[in-house]
Order: C-alpha cells, then structure tokens, then sequence
C-alpha cells in the first residue's frame, strides 16, 4: 500500500514464482512455518550461538518465512543458508527474498527459507501472503490483507491461500472485540490455525496471539494435521535470556500431510510465493 491506502501499481512485480518438484512418497507432513526472527542482520547472524539455533529451527521446515530481516548488506541471509546447507543433510536449502521494505527510514525484508525438491501437499498450486503489521496500525492493515487476498486469488485463479506473520492481533494492539469484527474473522472460508491463546511470545512476562497463520481453501484446509508455536527455548534447553538472544517471538507452523487419496499425483506444481505486501512503517516491529 502508499501512504493513501492505495495499491501501488508495481506491488505485483514484487510477487516471485517459485517451481517445487512433488515427489511420491516422503515424510508424511509438510511443515510451513512463520517466524520474526527480531532485527536479522549480518551481525546477529555472525554469532556462533545465534547461528547454531537459528539453522536448529530452520531445519524443521520445509519453507519457512522471516520476518524482520534488516541486514542491508544482503549477506545475512546467504550465510544462514550456508550453514543451514550444512547442517543435517536434509537440504538443499534454497531463499528467496523481498526488497527492503517501508515507508520511512526504518525498513526491513520478507525472507523464504525452503528446502528443494521438497515432497509438496496434493495442491495443484499454493499461495503464502506473509504480513508483518504495525502495531499501531494492526487493524487497517488487517483489512488491507483482506483485499489483497482477494487480489491474489483472482490473480492466480487459487482458492488455496496461507496469510502468515506476526500479525500483532493481541493483547495491547487488538483487542479481542475488534479482533472477532475484522472480515478476516467473519468471512467464511477463513480458518485461524493458530488460535487464540497460543502464547507466541518468549517472555514469561508476557502473553500474547501475536503471529499466526490463516488458511483459506477447504482442499487446503483438509490437509490440516496440526499448528501451533514451536516453543524453542525448551525444545533446544534455553534460558530465557539465551532465547531472547535469538528472538521475543516463537515460531508459528502448520503441519499439511502429504497425502490425499493415492491418485495419481502432479509431477510438477506451482507455489507461489505472494509478496504483495503491506509496507512497513518506522515502527513496525518495535512495540513486540
């Protein structure tokens, strides 16, 4: 959007098209995960310790999409797959990446983590709309992501759609009444697999829905098997001010199985990775 609330017309060169190879057979879940990984730079990275439990959590997800990526040497991100490549031999790991975002001097990056060929759910084809709100702007850019939604699947004839992010819609930046009004929540066809009180927030001081992740599509919708928050800091033994050290925020992930009726599968499908994006505003991000 501009500063009017318009679409800006070159938005949709922003949308990138990514080939996945389906495979028969494989692990029987398909994992898409969101994940602010709070202020991402070249610096952050660097960090044997960061690095170590960043590749960790990349490498539960098949795609994965950062959030708050504000490295503007372009190098943090292509170090991060280097080590992630070298991790567990569950790769390759490939990344695509949007330009820097946002409306003033503050700015920051979507980034895809995705492992190739990687076995996809039986879609013909799959488009992730990843947002990161401003908290205070929380439910105008929640409406706005309505209307790309709407712009998205007519653009690619898809009723298969996954919005992901940190969306802030919780305690101090939605609340839950506004929340329930927003057409997101009243429209039918929408389901938030990420419910309402799942803390995604590291703090113990703190309890908060922040990142979600929405599903439209009921071909999509079937292929639910589990979501929620990856709570890495007990998963991988860490105290909370080691944990804060990657991030405030935990992972959120959906789980899609694999397999839909032994038809005969696609040998090639589409995912398209929507960057139709909302921009960022100096504050986005700093309030969660």
């Amino acid at each position: 959007m501009d500063s009017s609330g318009g679409f800006q017309k070159h938005t949709c060169g922003h949308a990138l098209l990514l080939l996945l190879l389906l495979l028969a057979g494989g692990a029987e879940a398909f994992r898409i995960c969101a994940f602010n990984a709070q202020r991402l730079t070249l610096a952050k990275v660097a960090r044997e310790y960061v690095m170590d439990t960043l590749v960790r959590i990349l490498a539960r997800c098949d795609i994965t999409v950062l959030q708050e990526v504000v490295d503007s040497t372009g190098s943090a991100i292509p170090l991060l797959l280097r080590e992630l490549n070298r991790f567990d031999g569950s790769g390759p790991y490939s990344s695509l990446s949007s330009p820097l975002l946002g409306r003033g001097a503050y700015k920051e990056k979507y980034a895809y983590i995705y492992r190739q060929p990687s076995p996809a759910p039986f879609l013909p084809s799959l488009v992730l709309v990843p947002l990161h709100t401003t908290p205070k702007a929380v439910e105008p850019e929640l409406k706005a992501l309505y209307e790309v939604f709407l712009d998205v699947s007519q653009r690619w004839q898809s009723e298969d759609v996954i919005l992901l992010g940190d969306f802030n819609a919780d305690c101090a930046s939605l609340t839950k009444k506004r929340l329930d009004e927003l057409v997101l929540r009243t429209q039918a066809g929408f389901h938030w697999a990420v419910a309402d009180g799942v803390d995604t927030t590291v703090r113990a001081s703190t309890h908060c829905t922040y990142d979600r992740i929405v599903l439209h599509g009921e071909r999509l919708q079937s292929l639910l098997r589990n979501a929620g928050a990856f709570d890495f800091p007990q998963s991988f033994g860490l105290t909370e001010e080691e944990a804060l050290n990657i991030s405030d925020h935990y992972p959120v992930e959906v789980e899609l199985s694999r397999a839909v009726h032994r038809i005969q599968p696609l040998s090639l499908a589409t995912l398209l990775l929507s960057l139709l994006l909302l921009l960022l505003s100096p504050q986005l991000g700093l309030a969660a």
